[in-house]
């Protein structure tokens, strides 16, 4: 069963929301947040990430951030709605891709129950440091991304105050266009809830740490609370919940700094005892159940044997397995000095250039999995390797914050 619930958002006053939210603090360069912070007094990213912040130890710094949150919120920077509701927003890319979900809450304890899945393994380290980061904090600011068969109640639902006025409409420096629409009606709240909870399962898009932080969180405040009763307001997840039909859906690239100690000549002949290989002249789009690999200046097409593709295993899965782990015997994808990720959602110039300025001798071009490939993992119980995915849309910090 799938819940989604509304809540008294915090969020940026009308007329600076513009310049208030930023996206995920990961993305940035310590020089970008440091431009940031100096050019725009107003940008999240001086609650969370200030050179100030950042130099403290982290017994000091996670209060200070609640503190600096605070005065956000003491000068109307932040301000909190009165009732609970659930949001519409729509986010236009700077390709034109366009993708409508709702904001609101859902339940940890479905995670628990195995009703929302994951298909990424997480860090240990980093989901402890985040879940210590909400104790103190007790804040969330940036959603995770759960997904669903799209429902036509929904849809109907949400289309309906798509037509209406929105209460924010703003870009970000990127040209990226957010829009996001209250719902307040109660009929209209209770037959969301309604048709959600008909939603078997949910699955995991994006910010599978943030969750695991949120559940490791939630446990522990739990056991420290003896009168516990489920409905605390630690027991919740910020949440954007999207339609899978929306989603698109990126490959990361597997760039190689080297052969691990191979010449060439002895990976090559490996690879052509595992796939159909044939050199061509130029790039080209990899298919499904195809690599493309760049080495040496030369490209080579390598397609997956049929009798690989009835393990059930995933193209990514196969490259994994096949060539990173057995031919260039790297055991952890994560933590290596070889293998070098590049988004699939940049163009082949700026791969290439990628290539170039991490001094890589090759790269592995994937074909992007399908919504359908990863389901079949989350059902399963499995998780891909690391970076199998990279999807949108991305969402903002500081655009609603959840107070716990």
């Amino acid at each position: 069963m799938a819940i989604i619930q509304p809540f008294k958002a915090v969020r940026p006053v009308r007329n600076k929301v513009c310049i208030v939210p930023s996206f995920s603090f990961e993305t940035y360069s310590l020089n970008e947040v440091n431009r940031i912070i100096k050019t725009n007094p107003y940008s999240y990213l001086n609650i969370i990430g200030s050179s100030y912040i950042r130099s403290l130890p982290k017994s000091k710094r996670f209060k200070a951030i609640r503190k600096q949150y605070d005065k956000f919120k003491k000068k109307e920077i932040l301000i909190q709605d009165i009732f609970p509701f659930l949001y519409v927003m729509r986010i236009i890319d700077t390709l034109g891709n366009q993708f409508v979900g709702i904001v609101g809450l859902t339940s940890i304890e479905e995670y628990k129950k195995g009703n929302i899945l994951k298909h990424e393994q997480t860090l240990k380290p980093r989901v402890k440091a985040f879940s210590e980061y909400l104790k103190k904090v007790r804040i969330q600011s940036e959603p995770v991304m759960l997904t669903y068969a799209a429902e036509p109640v929904i849809n109907r639902i949400v289309n309906k105050y798509l037509d209406q006025v929105p209460e924010y409409e703003f870009s970000m420096t990127d040209g990226t266009v957010f829009e996001v629409w209250m719902i307040s009606d109660f009929d209209d709240i209770k037959t969301l809830q309604n048709e959600f909870s008909t939603i078997d399962k949910l699955y995991i898009a994006d910010g599978h740490h943030r969750l695991e932080s949120t559940l490791m969180m939630q446990e522990e405040m739990k056991i420290n609370n003896p009168y516990h009763t489920g409905n605390e307001a630690y027991n919740f997840l910020l949440t954007y919940f999207i339609p899978f039909d929306q989603l698109k859906i990126y490959p990361f690239h597997r760039g190689l700094v080297n052969l691990n100690g191979l010449s060439k000549e002895s990976f090559m002949k490996r690879l052509s005892e595992k796939f159909h290989m044939e050199k061509i002249s130029n790039y080209k789009d990899p298919e499904p159940h195809e690599y493309i690999l760049y080495i040496d200046g030369e490209y080579y097409r390598l397609k997956i044997p049929d009798e690989r593709l009835k393990s059930g295993k995933t193209d990514v899965e196969i490259l994994n397995d096949e060539v990173i782990v057995d031919i260039l015997k790297i055991k952890d994808p994560r933590n290596n000095k070889i293998l070098r990720y590049h988004q699939g959602k940049l163009g082949l110039k700026c791969v290439m250039r990628d290539v170039k300025r991490k001094d890589c001798r090759g790269i592995f071009f994937l074909h992007p999995l399908t919504f359908s490939e990863i389901k079949n993992v989350a059902d399963a119980g499995k998780t891909l390797p690391p970076k199998s995915t990279y999807i949108d849309p991305k969402l903002l910090t500081g655009l609603f914050v959840y107070e716990f």
